[in-house]
Protein backbone atom coordinates (compact mmCIF):
# COMPACT_ATOMS: atom_id res chain seq x y z
CA UNK A 1 0.00 0.00 0.00
CA UNK A 2 1.02 3.64 -0.40
CA UNK A 3 0.12 6.62 1.79
CA UNK A 4 0.05 9.37 -0.81
CA UNK A 5 1.21 10.74 -4.13
CA UNK A 6 4.04 13.30 -4.06
CA UNK A 7 3.87 13.99 -7.80
CA UNK A 8 5.65 13.29 -11.07
CA UNK A 9 9.19 14.26 -11.95
CA UNK A 10 11.48 14.28 -14.97
CA UNK A 11 15.15 14.83 -14.19
CA UNK A 12 16.40 15.14 -17.80
CA UNK A 13 14.80 16.28 -21.09
CA UNK A 14 15.44 12.82 -22.56
CA UNK A 15 14.53 10.81 -19.47
CA UNK A 16 11.14 9.28 -18.73
CA UNK A 17 8.56 10.65 -16.33
CA UNK A 18 8.44 9.00 -12.93
CA UNK A 19 5.77 8.99 -10.23
CA UNK A 20 6.85 9.46 -6.60
CA UNK A 21 4.76 7.68 -3.95
CA UNK A 22 4.97 7.61 -0.16
CA UNK A 23 5.45 3.96 0.83
CA UNK A 24 6.44 4.42 4.49
CA UNK A 25 5.54 7.13 6.97
CA UNK A 26 6.13 7.87 10.66
CA UNK A 27 3.53 9.46 12.93
CA UNK A 28 4.86 12.69 14.47
CA UNK A 29 1.90 13.81 16.55
CA UNK A 30 -1.46 15.53 16.42
CA UNK A 31 -2.62 19.13 16.18
CA UNK A 32 -6.20 19.27 17.44
CA UNK A 33 -7.72 16.23 15.67
CA UNK A 34 -5.28 16.19 12.74
CA UNK A 35 -2.48 13.62 12.39
CA UNK A 36 0.95 14.81 11.21
CA UNK A 37 3.35 12.43 9.45
CA UNK A 38 6.98 12.37 8.37
CA UNK A 39 7.91 10.76 5.05
CA UNK A 40 10.11 7.78 5.84
CA UNK A 41 10.52 6.13 2.42
CA UNK A 42 9.30 6.69 -1.12
CA UNK A 43 8.76 4.51 -4.17
CA UNK A 44 9.59 5.55 -7.75
CA UNK A 45 7.40 4.19 -10.55
CA UNK A 46 8.34 4.89 -14.21
CA UNK A 47 5.36 6.12 -16.21
CA UNK A 48 6.72 4.71 -19.46
CA UNK A 49 5.43 1.23 -18.68
CA UNK A 50 8.84 -0.24 -17.85
CA UNK A 51 9.12 -2.68 -14.97
CA UNK A 52 9.71 -0.63 -11.77
CA UNK A 53 11.33 -3.61 -10.06
CA UNK A 54 10.68 -4.64 -6.47
CA UNK A 55 8.88 -1.79 -4.69
CA UNK A 56 8.75 -3.53 -1.28
CA UNK A 57 5.39 -1.98 -0.39
CA UNK A 58 3.69 -2.66 2.93
CA UNK A 59 0.53 -4.73 2.84
CA UNK A 60 -2.72 -2.89 3.47
CA UNK A 61 -3.86 -3.72 7.00
CA UNK A 62 -7.51 -3.35 6.04
CA UNK A 63 -7.50 -5.70 3.04
CA UNK A 64 -4.59 -8.00 3.97
CA UNK A 65 -5.38 -8.67 7.62
CA UNK A 66 -3.25 -11.50 9.00
CA UNK A 67 -1.40 -12.05 5.73
CA UNK A 68 2.39 -11.84 5.63
CA UNK A 69 4.57 -11.15 2.62
CA UNK A 70 5.27 -14.31 0.73
CA UNK A 71 8.89 -15.35 0.46
CA UNK A 72 10.15 -16.64 -2.84
CA UNK A 73 11.44 -20.19 -2.73
CA UNK A 74 14.91 -20.71 -4.12
CA UNK A 75 14.96 -23.25 -6.99
CA UNK A 76 17.22 -26.19 -6.35
CA UNK A 77 18.42 -29.33 -8.09
CA UNK A 78 17.88 -29.89 -11.80
CA UNK A 79 15.01 -27.37 -11.93
CA UNK A 80 17.25 -24.56 -10.71
CA UNK A 81 19.98 -25.41 -13.21
CA UNK A 82 17.50 -25.43 -16.09
CA UNK A 83 16.12 -22.04 -15.11
CA UNK A 84 19.60 -20.53 -14.82
CA UNK A 85 20.58 -21.98 -18.20
CA UNK A 86 17.43 -20.56 -19.82
CA UNK A 87 17.98 -17.11 -18.29
CA UNK A 88 21.58 -17.11 -19.51
CA UNK A 89 20.52 -17.92 -23.09
CA UNK A 90 17.89 -15.13 -23.00
CA UNK A 91 20.48 -12.59 -21.82
CA UNK A 92 22.92 -13.63 -24.56
CA UNK A 93 20.22 -13.33 -27.26
CA UNK A 94 19.12 -9.95 -25.94
CA UNK A 95 22.68 -8.60 -25.81
CA UNK A 96 23.25 -9.52 -29.47
CA UNK A 97 20.25 -7.42 -30.55
CA UNK A 98 21.14 -4.36 -28.50
CA UNK A 99 23.31 -1.79 -30.20
CA UNK A 100 26.30 -0.63 -28.16
CA UNK A 101 25.83 2.80 -26.61
CA UNK A 102 28.22 5.61 -27.36
CA UNK A 103 30.00 7.56 -24.60
CA UNK A 104 27.53 10.43 -24.67
CA UNK A 105 24.57 8.10 -24.18
CA UNK A 106 26.34 6.28 -21.35
CA UNK A 107 27.17 9.57 -19.60
CA UNK A 108 23.54 10.67 -19.90
CA UNK A 109 22.24 7.42 -18.42
CA UNK A 110 24.78 7.65 -15.64
CA UNK A 111 23.73 11.23 -14.89
CA UNK A 112 20.01 10.35 -14.82
CA UNK A 113 20.64 7.37 -12.53
CA UNK A 114 22.71 9.49 -10.15
CA UNK A 115 20.08 12.24 -9.93
CA UNK A 116 17.30 9.73 -9.24
CA UNK A 117 19.40 8.05 -6.56
CA UNK A 118 20.05 11.42 -4.90
CA UNK A 119 16.33 12.25 -5.09
CA UNK A 120 15.37 9.00 -3.37
CA UNK A 121 18.15 9.49 -0.81
CA UNK A 122 16.90 13.00 -0.05
CA UNK A 123 13.49 11.63 0.95
CA UNK A 124 14.64 8.43 2.64
CA UNK A 125 17.54 9.76 4.70
CA UNK A 126 17.04 13.48 5.36
CA UNK A 127 13.98 13.20 7.68
CA UNK A 128 12.89 16.65 6.51
CA UNK A 129 9.62 16.11 4.58
CA UNK A 130 6.25 16.19 6.35
CA UNK A 131 2.59 16.06 5.40
CA UNK A 132 -0.93 15.80 6.77
CA UNK A 133 -4.04 14.55 5.02
CA UNK A 134 -6.32 17.04 6.81
CA UNK A 135 -4.17 19.83 8.32
CA UNK A 136 -2.55 22.75 6.49
CA UNK A 137 1.15 22.62 7.44
CA UNK A 138 2.06 25.48 5.09
CA UNK A 139 0.09 28.17 6.96
CA UNK A 140 0.61 29.23 10.55
CA UNK A 141 -2.16 28.58 13.05
CA UNK A 142 -2.74 32.33 13.31
CA UNK A 143 -3.41 32.57 9.55
CA UNK A 144 -5.76 29.61 9.66
CA UNK A 145 -7.96 31.46 12.15
CA UNK A 146 -7.98 34.70 10.14
CA UNK A 147 -11.05 35.90 8.23
CA UNK A 148 -9.31 35.57 4.84
CA UNK A 149 -8.65 31.84 5.36
CA UNK A 150 -11.29 29.48 3.98
CA UNK A 151 -11.22 26.02 5.65
CA UNK A 152 -14.03 24.81 3.36
CA UNK A 153 -11.74 24.78 0.33
CA UNK A 154 -9.73 21.73 -0.64
CA UNK A 155 -6.44 21.44 1.24
CA UNK A 156 -4.28 22.22 -1.81
CA UNK A 157 -6.37 25.33 -2.57
CA UNK A 158 -5.76 27.01 0.80
CA UNK A 159 -2.05 26.29 1.24
CA UNK A 160 0.72 28.89 1.12
CA UNK A 161 2.45 28.16 -2.20
CA UNK A 162 5.80 29.34 -0.83
CA UNK A 163 5.98 26.23 1.38
CA UNK A 164 4.10 23.82 -0.92
CA UNK A 165 7.26 21.86 -1.76
CA UNK A 166 5.73 19.56 -4.42
CA UNK A 167 3.77 22.41 -6.06
CA UNK A 168 5.19 21.89 -9.56
CA UNK A 169 5.14 18.10 -9.26
CA UNK A 170 1.34 18.16 -8.86
CA UNK A 171 0.71 20.77 -11.56
CA UNK A 172 -1.03 18.44 -14.05
CA UNK A 173 -3.48 17.18 -11.43
CA UNK A 174 -4.28 20.70 -10.25
CA UNK A 175 -5.01 21.85 -13.80
CA UNK A 176 -7.82 19.31 -14.26
CA UNK A 177 -10.90 21.48 -14.69
CA UNK A 178 -13.75 19.03 -14.06
CA UNK A 179 -15.03 17.18 -10.99
CA UNK A 180 -12.45 18.34 -8.38
CA UNK A 181 -14.12 16.14 -5.76
CA UNK A 182 -12.87 13.07 -7.63
CA UNK A 183 -9.17 13.97 -7.78
CA UNK A 184 -8.41 16.63 -5.14
CA UNK A 185 -7.68 14.00 -2.49
CA UNK A 186 -4.72 12.82 -4.60
CA UNK A 187 -2.96 16.18 -4.11
CA UNK A 188 -0.97 15.93 -0.88
CA UNK A 189 0.90 19.16 0.03
CA UNK A 190 4.36 18.35 1.41
CA UNK A 191 6.60 20.73 3.35
CA UNK A 192 10.36 20.60 3.75
CA UNK A 193 11.60 21.45 7.22
CA UNK A 194 11.07 20.01 10.66
CA UNK A 195 8.11 19.09 12.86
CA UNK A 196 8.17 17.92 16.47
CA UNK A 197 5.13 17.54 18.72
CA UNK A 198 5.28 16.41 22.34
CA UNK A 199 2.35 15.43 24.55
CA UNK A 200 2.98 16.58 28.11
CA UNK A 201 1.25 15.82 31.42
CA UNK A 202 1.46 17.83 34.65
CA UNK A 203 0.64 15.48 37.50
CA UNK A 204 0.04 17.32 40.75
CA UNK A 205 0.11 14.10 42.76
CA UNK A 206 3.56 12.95 41.76
CA UNK A 207 6.52 11.96 43.91
CA UNK A 208 8.19 15.38 43.90
CA UNK A 209 6.38 16.97 46.77
CA UNK A 210 3.38 18.07 44.74
CA UNK A 211 1.01 15.81 46.67
CA UNK A 212 0.90 18.39 49.44
CA UNK A 213 -2.26 20.48 49.18
CA UNK A 214 -0.19 23.62 49.57
CA UNK A 215 1.43 22.91 46.19
CA UNK A 216 -1.82 22.22 44.38
CA UNK A 217 -2.55 24.93 41.76
CA UNK A 218 -5.59 27.03 42.48
CA UNK A 219 -7.97 28.12 39.70
CA UNK A 220 -10.45 30.67 41.03
CA UNK A 221 -11.83 29.39 44.31
CA UNK A 222 -11.16 25.68 43.64
CA UNK A 223 -7.99 23.64 43.86
CA UNK A 224 -7.26 21.58 40.74
CA UNK A 225 -5.88 18.11 41.49
CA UNK A 226 -6.44 16.25 38.20
CA UNK A 227 -3.47 15.95 35.80
CA UNK A 228 -3.25 18.64 33.15
CA UNK A 229 -2.48 17.51 29.59
CA UNK A 230 -1.18 19.76 26.83
CA UNK A 231 0.77 19.56 23.57
CA UNK A 232 3.79 21.64 22.68
CA UNK A 233 5.35 21.64 19.22
CA UNK A 234 7.49 23.33 16.63
CA UNK A 235 7.03 23.54 12.85
CA UNK A 236 9.74 24.87 10.53
CA UNK A 237 8.75 25.51 6.91
CA UNK A 238 11.37 26.11 4.24
CA UNK A 239 10.47 28.31 1.29
CA UNK A 240 10.75 26.37 -1.98
CA UNK A 241 11.75 29.55 -3.84
CA UNK A 242 15.48 30.33 -4.01
CA UNK A 243 16.49 27.49 -1.71
CA UNK A 244 20.11 26.40 -1.58
CA UNK A 245 23.25 26.24 0.51
CA UNK A 246 24.22 29.39 2.40
CA UNK A 247 27.42 30.00 0.43
CA UNK A 248 25.67 29.58 -2.93
CA UNK A 249 22.36 31.42 -2.48
CA UNK A 250 22.25 34.98 -1.17
CA UNK A 251 19.92 37.97 -1.32
CA UNK A 252 16.84 38.46 -3.46
CA UNK A 253 15.66 37.48 -6.90
CA UNK A 254 13.51 39.56 -9.26
CA UNK A 255 10.28 38.04 -7.93
CA UNK A 256 11.12 39.20 -4.40
CA UNK A 257 11.87 35.72 -3.04
CA UNK A 258 14.54 35.77 -0.34
CA UNK A 259 17.24 33.10 -0.27
CA UNK A 260 16.87 30.34 2.32
CA UNK A 261 13.73 31.77 3.85
CA UNK A 262 12.38 29.72 6.77
CA UNK A 263 9.27 30.26 8.88
CA UNK A 264 9.40 28.67 12.35
CA UNK A 265 6.27 28.34 14.46
CA UNK A 266 6.10 27.32 18.11
CA UNK A 267 2.69 26.38 19.44
CA UNK A 268 1.09 25.35 22.71
CA UNK A 269 -2.23 23.52 22.69
CA UNK A 270 -4.23 23.33 25.93
CA UNK A 271 -7.59 22.14 24.66
CA UNK A 272 -9.74 23.80 23.57
CA UNK A 273 -7.20 26.65 23.38
CA UNK A 274 -4.15 26.93 21.14
CA UNK A 275 -1.56 29.71 20.86
CA UNK A 276 1.42 30.08 18.53
CA UNK A 277 4.46 32.29 17.99
CA UNK A 278 6.05 32.69 14.55
CA UNK A 279 9.61 33.70 13.68
CA UNK A 280 11.12 34.12 10.20
CA UNK A 281 14.66 34.17 8.88
CA UNK A 282 16.29 34.60 5.51
CA UNK A 283 19.14 36.17 3.63
CA UNK A 284 19.59 39.96 3.66
CA UNK A 285 16.84 41.21 1.27
CA UNK A 286 19.03 43.02 -1.27
CA UNK A 287 20.75 41.92 -4.49
CA UNK A 288 24.06 40.53 -3.26
CA UNK A 289 26.21 37.40 -3.47
CA UNK A 290 29.39 35.80 -2.17
CA UNK A 291 32.03 33.75 -3.92
CA UNK A 292 34.38 31.13 -2.61
CA UNK A 293 34.21 28.91 0.45
CA UNK A 294 36.36 30.93 2.82
CA UNK A 295 35.22 31.43 6.39
CA UNK A 296 34.14 35.01 5.74
CA UNK A 297 34.02 35.77 2.00
CA UNK A 298 33.37 39.47 1.38
CA UNK A 299 29.82 40.28 0.19
CA UNK A 300 29.38 41.75 -3.29
CA UNK A 301 26.44 43.98 -4.26
CA UNK A 302 25.12 42.79 -7.63
CA UNK A 303 22.63 45.63 -8.26
CA UNK A 304 22.35 49.19 -7.16
CA UNK A 305 19.36 51.47 -7.43
CA UNK A 306 16.93 50.70 -10.21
Amino acid sequence: MVYGVIGKVKVHPESEWSLLLIKQRAHVGRIDIHDIYKIHKIAVIPLSGNDPGELDLELCRMHHFGIKKASLAEPDGSTGKQIQKKLKSIKIAASENIKPKNKESKDKDKFIKRIMEELVKMFNESDSFYFSETFDLTNSIHKQYSSSYSPKKFLWERVDNRFFWNYHMTKEIREISRDPELWSHWILPVIQGYVQIEHCIMDFKGDKGLSDSTHTPEFGNTKYTAPLEYDIGIISRRNRNRAGTRSKKRGLEDTGACANYVETEQFLEFKPHIVSFVQVRGSIPVYWSQSGYKYRPPPRLDKGRI
